[in-house]
């Protein structure tokens, strides 16, 4: 009897996540319908279209935090202000601090960060220098 309340939890969490899959799935449904439509198009253009040669492209999810390239921005903002090497860890700290963000979105954020250095790394903006623990360290380029 004394586990009732973890019960309550578990039970409200199950339905929950019941939910979420029932949810889902009708959106799969959805958009396999929407699949057929468009192969169904693509048919009337050319009835020899090999549509399974299609190869699905990569789904991302795009973070409503930031607006469309202000986290590179911001990256980069910080990498100038710094004078120096900053870890990841600390440039997600000052962005926060700078857009007042809490601390729940901090997963979001650091991916955003992650991957726009990356995207400057790759551009030849910033270089890694190292790691801090399990945060990279980060510079402008030289």
């Amino acid at each position: 009897m004394g586990h009732t309340y973890a019960i309550s939890g578990l039970v409200g969490k199950r339905s929950e996540m019941a939910g979420m899959i029932e949810h889902h799935q009708k959106e799969i449904e959805r958009l396999r319908q929407g699949l057929y439509q468009i192969d169904a198009a693509i048919r009337i253009f050319d009835p020899t279209y090999r549509i399974r040669s299609i190869k699905a492209t990569e789904y991302r999810r795009y973070s409503r935090i930031f607006k469309k390239g202000e986290c590179y921005r911001l990256c980069l903002d910080a990498l100038r202000r710094a004078d120096g090497v900053l870890s990841t860890t600390l440039i997600t700290e000052m962005i926060m601090h700078k857009k007042g963000l809490t601390h729940e979105q901090q997963t979001t954020i650091t991916d955003s960060v992650n991957n726009s250095l990356r995207f400057a790394e790759r551009r030849g903006i910033v270089q890694r220098v190292g790691m801090d623990g399990v945060s990279i360290r980060w510079k402008l380029a030289d």
